[in-house]
């Protein structure tokens, strides 16, 4: 049976779909020679330090805990590179810390872990799972979809699997699977299953029920180590902002990150609402130390905007020169993320159109939604945002920031002449 503290690095992803990517990012020394006033175009030519002390790159503290374990277990795997459980140990523990600090490196070293298993005809179950965990991270929800199938065929009750097919099902608008997946983690970590049913609960108009949900298991959380106290914490702060509870939110999300202090989905989540209430100051004092997230880095451009600052530029541009090297790799996967960079910073709203139109083929998480109407509104095409209002009413999505969206909407369609 899985314990709680396994099953939690799925389902921490229930309550912030937007996992980050991070890629090269500007230098220090680079950003303080650039000119902000004309940024030079993304990876034009090479960086060339010009000081032994340029710091190229941040890297985690040998100190921190996490960085002790993936090195203890590394060197445990290199005595034994056939063992199985030490493989999968290390390449979830990777992908923990790569979700927690949002850097997509820690993903591909997990799956390197994991790849002599991989080849095997029929994989064991736990690399199955483990891989399906990656994959989901990478947004290839297809093929992750597969990979549990195929672990759920062999070990039905194997609860990891069902709490990361319920994951995916969630962030790609499919409630009804996931219920039913949620329904199947098992009684053996109930209180798990419990969070699993009201999350989906919060996501088809019944926000008040998950929360009430919630607060059923929350005595038996105080038991519980300080990631899931505060997995559980944040949770609640998302159902809270459906209900229109901003006070009740914003302390949900302060309490879990006094358990898990900058962890990259809940600060990102606490610095959206931050944004939403015109506190950018906040932001930046909340994200100084994650820059290296790429979601993490967004907010900061995002709040260096609102206050006006003389270094937009630079921001604007690093920001730009991510999202290049995500297309020199082919990848769409933070197409939500682009067209909300796109739309509010480089004031493209029809280009931010078509990247919300294409995030939404992948998912449809409310962000999903969100980003989907604003752009419809801004680039004056609100008949684009069609499958968006459709969702809405099918799932009763409860969200007072998207039901406003959603009626500005529904006007400007009621108004607008045939194309």
């Amino acid at each position: 049976m899985h314990s709680p503290s396994n099953t939690l690095r799925l389902m921490r992803v229930l309550v912030f779909s937007a996992c980050a990517l991070t890629v090269p990012a500007v230098t220090k020394a680079q950003s303080q020679e650039a000119d902000p006033s004309t940024p030079p175009a993304p990876f034009r030519s090479p960086y060339l330090p010009v000081a032994d002390g340029s710091v190229l790159q941040e890297v985690p503290a040998a100190s921190d805990a996490r960085v002790r374990e993936m090195r203890e277990l590394r060197r445990a795997l290199d005595k034994s590179p056939e063992d199985l459980t030490i493989a999968t140990r290390l390449a979830r523990a990777y992908l923990d810390f790569g979700r927690g600090i949002g850097e997509a490196h820690y993903a591909g070293y997990a799956e390197a872990v994991i790849a002599p298993w991989l080849k095997q005809t029929v994989p064991p179950v736990p690399v199955l799972v483990t891989h399906a965990g990656i994959l989901q991270y990478q947004h290839q929800f297809d093929t992750a979809r597969s990979s549990l199938r195929r672990a759920v065929e062999h070990d039905p009750k194997n609860a990891q699997a069902w709490l990361t097919l319920s994951t995916i099902d969630m962030t790609q608008g499919e409630y009804d699977d996931a219920a039913k997946d949620c329904g199947r983690i098992g009684l053996g970590i109930s209180t798990i299953a419990i969070a699993c049913s009201a999350t989906v609960a919060s996501f088809t108009g019944q926000a008040q029920r998950a929360s009430q949900l919630l607060a059923a298991i929350e005595p038996q959380m105080q038991r519980e180590d300080a990631p899931i106290r505060a997995w559980i914490a944040g949770l609640q702060g998302e159902i809270a902002g459906r209900l229109g509870q901003w006070d009740r939110q914003e302390s949900y999300f302060r309490e879990a990150l006094q358990y898990t202090p900058a962890d990259d989905f809940l600060s990102v989540a606490y610095a959206d609402f931050l944004l939403d209430r015109n506190r950018p100051g906040e932001v930046l004092t909340l994200l100084a130390n994650q820059t290296q997230s790429d979601t993490a880095f967004l907010r900061i451009a995002l709040a260096q905007q609102a206050l006006g600052s003389p270094q937009l530029a630079r921001y604007t541009w690093i920001r730009s020169a991510r999202f290049e090297a995500l297309a020199l790799r082919d990848s769409a996967l933070y197409d939500r993320e682009q067209s909300r960079f796109v739309l509010h910073m480089l004031h493209d709203p029809q280009r931010a159109l078509a990247l919300a139109e294409g995030n939404w083929k992948v998912q449809r998480a409310p962000w999903d939604v969100r980003v989907f109407l604003e752009a419809a509104l801004a680039a004056d095409h609100p008949q684009a945002a069609a499958p968006a209002l459709a969702f809405v009413d099918k799932t009763r999505l409860q969200d007072p920031v998207i039901d406003a969206l959603a009626k500005k909407v529904r006007a400007r369609m009621s108004i607008e002449k045939p194309r």
